[in-house]
């Protein structure tokens, strides 16, 4: 049994009181900080004083999954829960993990850094949970993955921001994109097609600001101008200002690092203003965010290990196409967003740990996984055996667009007429 480490519950309420300060004018005041201390005061008495953490001695191994369930990002969070509980169904059917059947304890993170630090104390003084799948929100990660770092309790998580990959966490791993692998190569075929000029249109999430800050560092490298970058608050629906000072710079192509439910609307009005150029991304769009795009969706360009689709038939990659069709069976309904691989993906990286270590014991898990170097996903071959606790690689990235309402190879796409004349509409 791993034991609890103490002065748990005051760390949270530190935390907590800088969260609050600087969601705040830059300070906290004497109600914030009260508020933190209660909460952490009531998580700790609900969790008892046993001063122990983990299931490994009982029948059930415990997986924690804290995902967005209400608000803007509700049917992407939905997603990854899907994905989590679609895996412990495939594993439990089979005989569990070390013959223990496999839970997944859901919680409603609310994309909120505060509610992800209160849940990660819950699932681990109070559900006593195992291993985490972490939200799919990079800023919740990043303010509750320090806790499960303490108490030795291995995270996946499933953000794509580089930033909480960068925090020295040894029990915290990621078995799905890292946004900021993609971007050097996004920005190399920028080069190659001639694009010497860029604006950016960003959110202000964890996430949305590294995959922004990264694509600066690549566009540098490759010797590409950004002439500015704008930002919005999340919950903005009206983008037009920003979109008048992107255009206003002539810019020969456009890259948006934003939530996934920003980027059709944004798409669709920045169309309506004119711009018919390529728009490059950090991330994949889901098949919904096409849907409503509609035609204002062709062009866009992005690295991803995958994508998701509208029907089975469509998808020719033979382990895709077998998952995808296991969650319509479960489900009755293809997946929202590839946020259902990454949780996937999660879970069987777990379950191969945790049969190399033969216990759930953290410190063994976190080993394990370390050895892992040949771990065959939903995206590719995963291997964590190079020092920065990430399975994904450059190598499992794939140059997309989307086109006709489909994203295919971009490669594929740059051989055909389609591209010889958005050429010439953006004057390259």
């Amino acid at each position: 049994m791993r034991k609890m480490k103490k002065g748990f519950a005051l760390g949270l309420a530190a935390t907590m009181f800088l969260l609050s300060a600087c969601s705040g004018q830059g300070t906290a005041s004497g109600d914030q900080s009260s508020a933190a201390e209660d909460a952490a005061a009531e998580v700790s008495e609900e969790a008892g004083a046993s001063g122990e953490s983990g299931a490994s001695g009982g029948d059930v191994i415990k997986i924690g999954c804290p995902q967005p369930l209400t608000g803007t990002n509700a049917l992407v969070g939905d997603s990854a829960v899907k994905g989590a509980q679609l895996a412990a169904k495939e594993i439990n059917e089979a005989g569990g993990i070390l013959g223990k059947q496999v839970e997944v304890i859901v919680y409603d993170d609310q994309a909120s850094p505060e509610e992800a630090v209160k849940i990660a104390t819950k699932l681990i003084e109070v559900d006593q949970v195992d291993v985490v799948v972490g939200s799919l929100i990079s800023s919740c990660v990043l303010s509750s993955g320090q806790y499960f770092d303490e108490v030795q309790i291995p995270c996946i998580g499933t953000g794509l921001s580089s930033t909480w990959m960068e925090q020295g966490w040894e029990y915290v791993f990621r078995a799905c994109p890292n946004s900021g692998m993609g971007m050097p190569a996004l920005a190399e075929y920028m080069k190659s097609m001639g694009i010497t000029k860029i604006a950016i249109f960003q959110g202000q999430d964890d996430s949305s600001a590294s995959g922004a800050n990264d694509m600066r560092a690549a566009c540098e490298d490759a010797g590409i101008e950004v002439l500015t970058s704008e930002t919005y608050v999340e919950g903005d629906t009206d983008y037009s200002g920003q979109i008048a000072k992107i255009l206003n710079t002539n810019p020969q192509a456009v890259f948006t690092s934003t939530f996934s439910v920003t980027q059709a609307p944004f798409a669709k009005q920045l169309r309506q203003f004119g711009y018919e150029g390529l728009i490059f991304n950090k991330e994949t769009l889901s098949v919904d965010n096409i849907r409503v795009a509609g035609d204002a969706g062709n062009g866009y360009c992005f690295m991803f290990p995958y994508v998701t689709y509208a029907t089975i038939e469509e998808i020719q990659d033979p382990v895709l196409k077998e998952f995808n069709q296991a969650f319509y069976d479960e489900y009755g309904e293809m997946p929202y967003h590839d946020c259902a691989y990454r949780a996937y993906d999660s879970m069987m990286v777990f379950k191969e740990a945790i049969e190399i270590a033969g216990t759930t014991d953290g410190e063994a898990v976190k080993d394990a996984i370390l050895t892992i170097n040949d771990f065959e996903s939903l995206g590719g071959t995963q291997d964590f055996t190079r020092g920065d606790r990430e399975g994904m690689h450059i190598e499992n990235f794939k140059p997309w667009i989307v086109w006709n309402g489909t994203q295919i190879n971009l490669e594929d796409w740059l051989e055909t007429d389609a591209w010889t004349e958005m050429k010439a509409t953006m004057g390259l």
